[in-house]
C-alpha cells in the first residue's frame, strides 16, 4: 500500500516514530508520503525521508500557516522541489472552516504556490474545506501540465463532479469510516473512477478507528476495506489499484 499523506513531522510522533514506521511496514505500507505545511516542516520531511529509503515528501504551505507565507519562500521551495525525494508540490489550497489565516491571506499564499507550477514537472498536492467555489476559481485561472490531487477529498457528489470533469485524482482517508461525519463521502465512493482513487491516512488525524485517537499509517488498511465494501470490490484489487495510482500519479517506479 501507498499512504500518500501523512503528518509524520507531527509532534505526535516525535517519541515513537520509529516504531510507527515499523508497524506501517508490516501492515503492507510499502511507501509513504510525508505531509509539509510549512518551511520548517520541509526541512523535517526531507531528513526523516533520508533515512527511510521508502519515505518521500511534500513541499508546500497549508493555507492554515498562510499567514507565516512570503514570497521569498519560493525560491527555498524550488530547491526542495529539485531532490528526487520531494514528489509533489503542496499541501496547498483553500480551508474556510476554521481560518486560522484570512481568507485574502489564504488566496495570496495558494495563487503564489501555484505560480510555481509551470517550473516544475510534479503534482500538485491540494486541500479544500468549506471553500469549494473558491478553490475552483483560483485554480481554473491557471493552467496546468502536470497532475493534481484533491487530497482528503470530504465533499459531495456535486464537488466530486467539478473534480472529475477536471480530471482530478481523490484521494480517501478514514473520513470514510465514519458513518455520520462521511454520510456525503460513502455516498461518492462508487463513482470515483478506478484510476482517479488514492487512499491516505492523514494521521496522526482522522483515525478510522473510533477508540483509537492518534492515527498512524499502519490504519491505512482500514480505509482499504471500507473502500472496497461501498465498491463492491475486494480489498486486494482496492490496495493494487490505489497502489498504481499512487505510483503513476507521483511518477514513481516500483
Amino acid at each position: 500500500m501507498f499512504d500518500i499523506g501523512a503528518n509524520l513531522t507531527s509532534s505526535h510522533f516525535s517519541k515513537d516514530l520509529d516504531v510507527v514506521l515499523n508497524d506501517s511496514l508490516t501492515a503492507g505500507v510499502e511507501k509513504i508520503c510525508i505531509t509539509s505545511s510549512n518551511l520548517d516542516d520541509v526541512k523535517n520531511a526531507k531528513k526523516i525521508s533520508e533515512k527511510y529509503k521508502n519515505l518521500y515528501y511534500s513541499v508546500g504551505f497549508h493555507p492554515h500557516n498562510a499567514k507565516d507565507f512570503k514570497i521569498e519562500f519560493l525560491k527555498d521551495m524550488s530547491v526542495y522541489l529539485n531532490d528526487p525525494k520531494a514528489i509533489c508540490l503542496g499541501e496547498m489550497g483553500l480551508d474556510f472552516n476554521r481560518n486560522f489565516s484570512s481568507k485574502e491571506e489564504q488566496i495570496l499564499c495558494f495563487e503564489s504556490q501555484l505560480s510555481l507550477a509551470n517550473s516544475i514537472s510534479k503534482p500538485l498536492f491540494l486541500h479544500q474545506r468549506d471553500a469549494h467555489e473558491e478553490f475552483l476559481s483560483v485554480l481554473d485561472n491557471h493552467k496546468f501540465n502536470q497532475k493534481l490531487i484533491v487530497h482528503c477529498f470530504t465533499g459531495n457528489l456535486s464537488e466530486l463532479e467539478d473534480y472529475l470533469k477536471r480530471d482530478f485524482y481523490i484521494g480517501i482517508t478514514g473520513w470514510v469510516c465514519d458513518l455520520k461525519r462521511g454520510k456525503e463521502l460513502r455516498k461518492c465512493i462508487n463513482q470515483i473512477p478506478e484510476d482517479k482513487l488514492l487512499i491516505e491516512t492523514d494521521s496522526p488525524y482522522l483515525s478510522p478507528r473510533k477508540k483509537i485517537r492518534r492515527n498512524e499509517p499502519k490504519f491505512l488498511i482500514d480505509v482499504a476495506e471500507e473502500v472496497a465494501t461501498l465498491r463492491n470490490e475486494t480489498k486486494e484489487s482496492i490496495i493494487n489499484s490505489s497502489y498504481e495510482n499512487s505510483l503513476n500519479f507521483f511518477n514513481l517506479h516500483r
